[in-house]
């Protein structure tokens, strides 16, 4: 009997988990819905580039230390193409289109953060 209640608790208490994490899922999709607008490019903490999403193009960034990224803005979104960094993390990151999205090199210090329309 008792393993039939401790079964239920753990189950009801899965599914509350399971309710609350999709809650924070379908509220964090609806609050980032703003259009992406620009890419604010940072290094080292320093806002070194505002880029317009609109506008396809190649920047090559330079990084803390000479280190660069190569950063392709395309249909709306932007990746990094190529880096000196030695583990390439910014580059597997793939392409980010929407507000609150970013891609981060933290050998180069760079920061590429999506920014949407302020309302």
């Amino acid at each position: 009997m008792i393993k039939d209640k401790t079964a239920l608790r753990d189950l009801i208490l899965a599914v509350s988990l399971i309710l609350i994490a999709g809650g924070f899922y379908i509220g964090n999709r609806i609050m980032n819905r703003k259009p992406a607008v620009i890419v604010e490019v940072t290094v080292d903490g320093i806002m070194v580039e505002e880029l317009d999403l609109s506008k396809d193009g190649e920047f090559v960034i330079k990084g803390y230390n000479g280190g660069t990224n190569t950063l392709i803005i395309e249909d709306g979104g932007a990746y990094i193409s190529d880096a000196t960094c030695p583990d390439k993390v910014c580059i597997h990151q793939g392409k980010v289109n929407r507000s609150g999205e970013m891609i981060v090199c933290l050998p180069n210090q760079m920061i590429a953060k999506i920014v949407g329309e302020e309302e």
